[in-house]
């Protein structure tokens, strides 16, 4: 039994399962409109995208704060569980074997250069 919120053009914006403020209007549950709001707020190949995208990096932010956190001895590594630490190390190894090719390989333009270990 939703409550909905409407904007100034009488759209709606928002739905609520209990009646509080601002959601004062009762819809049916199979009302078109509500159905059709609902629809809209559900996760497109766009929406996913971007959150994939905000979890990438969101991702990496978690990681350095373990590693400083970690580094200053206010958290100890060995205190997070086998399965986070197991993960963790992984990815830091795989960060530094990409780190490791970057400092080999040079790309210019389509080009790759191998670069000399002189």
């Amino acid at each position: 039994m939703p409550y909905i919120k409407r904007d100034e053009h009488n759209r709606i914006v928002a739905f609520s399962l209990t009646e509080e403020a601002g959601f004062d209007e009762y819809s049916e549950d199979t009302s078109s409109e509500l159905q059709a709001f609902l629809q809209q707020q559900m996760v497109t190949p766009e929406k996913n995208s971007a959150l994939e995208a905000s979890d990438q990096s969101i991702i990496r932010v978690l990681e350095d704060l373990i590693m400083l956190l970690s580094d200053k001895g206010v958290i100890q590594f060995t205190e997070l569980p086998d399965e986070a630490q197991n993960k963790l190390m992984r990815r830091l190894s795989m960060r530094r074997a990409i780190n490791d090719l970057s400092d080999l390989v040079s790309i210019d333009d389509e080009t790759i250069d191998i670069k000399s270990s002189d």
